[in-house]
């Protein structure tokens, strides 16, 4: 059973691509412009069933701009296309991918606006 966590992560960095109006990140480059977002970091816990591997898998997003909160929200509800919408993996299956939070804030040096998404995935192994 080939484990799908490289493939989720290439097809959810493409989803975003697709869904976002600013640029989307693993890792970002120096001197990038804002707005921009980046995958934070992820994690998965084993939810096996009777008959094959299946995961819950996290995935946590962070949306920066130097404009505005209003600005994160609006990229916020681009993410939120994605809620239910199937992802085509090259190893396993994406079950479920399910916006399961989001929050916005002003970062402490009072110019940066930062979101956080989280995304609940569920996959199984191929």
């Amino acid at each position: 059973m080939a484990d799908p966590t490289l493939a989720l992560h290439i097809a959810v960095i493409a989803a975003l691509d697709g869904a976002c109006s600013c640029d989307v990140w693993d890792t970002v480059p120096q001197n990038s412009g804002y707005p921009y977002v980046v995958s934070d970091y992820q994690y998965s816990d084993n939810e096996d069933f009777v008959a094959q591997r299946f995961d819950r898998r996290i995935c946590y997003l962070s949306i920066w701009s130097e404009i505005s909160q209003a600005e994160v929200m609006g990229i916020i509800a681009e993410i939120e296309t994605l809620h239910e919408q199937p992802l085509t993996l090259t190893t396993g299956t994406c079950v479920s991918l399910r916006v399961d939070s989001k929050r916005t804030f002003r970062e402490p040096d009072a110019l940066t606006f930062r979101g956080q998404v989280i995304l609940r995935i569920y996959t199984t192994h191929s």
